[in-house]
């Protein structure tokens, strides 16, 4: 499946200056149903990682976990930008050269990841060391494999978009996430084994690969090994290579807790914290808006128009918070509920950790490189995040010795914060403004403030709930659905208007 990612930084797109821009409509109606489906699609994904978590032991649990970590380092280290490059090229190049151009994309992966998994095979021995986890080498073939067809399906997944085809795309990530689902239930009941439920998602990346290569022929998007041309090597790579390092630090910078944690603990810790740490969809509407707003903040950007530019993203930043801090506080004020029903109640032991994630992914609406990446910055975005994966590693490190396993959780949430505030004074510097021009300050505390107190409400009123003998379902619909509604109702007149400023 395609992998989440925050935001993306590329250059000013020439093919968006040169071709016609689509009609906002239209580019609504497919971000729209595309983050539908996304959020669908995580949701089941959430539903496999419970029947997991219930299913395995804590220790076949951290295993996977460890075999996902792999995974994850090496797709980020092998995509090299890819994604990115395809839209590119498929846009500003026509006929011959770009099937030319996408041909030798397509080889260039498969050579990376084949050579990557190869690697992987090769330092299995140091690999299980590290890890204290002899079970993982029989594993590793997985680790070596699955970043092949992870990397394949987020370049395909671009192109269908790039060919018009956003709907289709939709409608087959839910059918595979559903059989992906019923895939896992059939094999975790009958075999209990991580290598068949590794193995069942390889098999899944597959299919879903030759279906989607199949769509692409026969919209006349066909992939032909006699079009490769590796002339065209240094043109793709001087394009790819800014995303390729801003895609690898934060991928680092996101995993390194977790590294540490193997590191340092033992397999079942890992399991528990991985199952803590994991992100959880609080951005939809902002992955909405991201894909709308883009070529519109791109336009007003490249037209010196600044005043609209700073208007648009204060009102995508209102947008932005109203719901992404409704949603995180309605999950703090019921975290042990919501843990059980994600996790099962045998990692509650990480209730602290996910609080925090929760708090990480409360400040990821700071986090947004929109505004730089319409301007083009990308150098700018890679020291950012050079400093980030060191300020990281070192905190990570640091609190750890001081705090112990909580620590490189504390460490993710003071640099995600400290990320933040240079991305949001870089975007008001580079649109000669304020930070403060990007809110509105008095809504902003005031809208903080009843958040802050209606969680320590709810938050009470769930631990009351608990000493009823009350159902943790009943309990989770009572105080997040009671929290959604309270503070939805208070911020809906504002919500909606800001939406419509925003269509404006």
């Amino acid at each position: 499946m395609c992998r989440r990612t925050a935001s993306w930084p590329a250059t000013l797109p020439v093919w968006l200056r040169r071709s016609k821009m689509r009609r906002l409509r239209g580019s609504s109606a497919d971000a729209l149903l595309l983050t539908f489906a996304k959020l669908v699609t995580v949701m089941l994904g959430l539903a496999v990682t419970r029947l997991l978590s219930q299913n395995l032991s804590k220790h076949d649990y951290g295993t996977y976990s460890q075999v996902l970590l792999i995974v994850s380092t090496v797709s980020s280290m092998t995509i090299l930008g890819m994604a990115d490059g395809v839209n590119y090229f498929h846009c500003s190049r026509q006929g011959d050269e770009r099937e030319s151009y996408l041909s030798t994309i397509y080889c260039l992966q498969c050579m990376i990841s084949t050579l990557a998994g190869a690697a992987v095979m090769l330092l299995a021995v140091p690999l299980c060391k590290y890890f204290g986890n002899a079970d993982i080498k029989r594993l590793l073939i997985y680790g070596a494999t699955i970043p092949l067809f992870q990397n394949l399906l987020s370049i395909t997944q671009v192109l269908l978009v790039s060919v018009g085809k956003a709907r289709l795309l939709a409608v087959r990530n839910l059918t595979v996430s559903l059989v992906r689902l019923a895939s896992v239930i059939v094999v975790i009941t009958v075999a209990k084994d991580v290598a068949v439920v590794l193995a069942t998602t390889l098999a899944m990346d597959l299919a879903q690969m030759l279906l989607f290569v199949l769509v692409l022929w026969k919209n006349g998007c066909a992939l032909r090994p006699k079009r490769v041309d590796f002339k065209l090597f240094g043109t793709i790579f001087a394009y790819c290579a800014p995303m390729a390092v801003y895609t690898l630090l934060n991928t680092l910078s996101r995993d390194c807790d977790k590294y540490l944690i193997s590191l340092m603990t033992d397999t079942e810790t890992l399991a528990m914290y991985a199952n803590a740490s994991k992100v959880l969809p609080f951005d939809v509407i902002t992955a909405s808006f991201v894909t709308v707003l883009l070529p519109r903040i791109t336009r007003h950007i490249a037209n010196g128009e600044r005043e609209q530019t700073v208007g648009l993203y204060r009102t995508f930043l209102e947008i932005t918070y109203i719901s992404t801090t409704i949603l995180c506080c309605a999950v703090l004020a019921s975290s042990p509920q919501v843990m059980q029903l994600l996790y099962s109640k045998k990692y509650l032991d990480g209730i602290r950790i996910f609080c925090i994630y929760v708090l990480v992914d409360l400040l990821r609406f700071t986090n947004i490189t929109l505004i730089l990446s319409a301007a083009g910055k990308t150098k700018r975005l890679m020291y950012y995040s050079v400093a980030t994966l060191a300020a990281n590693a070192a905190a990570n490190i640091l609190l750890y010795w001081l705090l112990g396993v909580i620590g490189p959780a504390v460490a993710t949430l003071l640099t995600s914060l400290g990320f933040g505030l240079c991305l949001m004074r870089t975007s008001a510097k580079e649109l000669d403004s304020p930070l403060r021009g990007f809110f509105d300050l008095k809504h902003l505390v005031g809208f903080m403030s009843l958040n802050a107190l209606l969680t320590v409400g709810f938050y009470l009123l769930q631990r009351w709930l608990g000493t009823m003998n009350v159902s943790y379902l009943a309990i989770l619909a009572i105080t997040a659905g009671g929290y959604v509604a309270v503070a939805g109702l208070c911020s809906a007149k504002r919500f909606l208007r800001a939406l419509k400023q925003v269509d404006t």
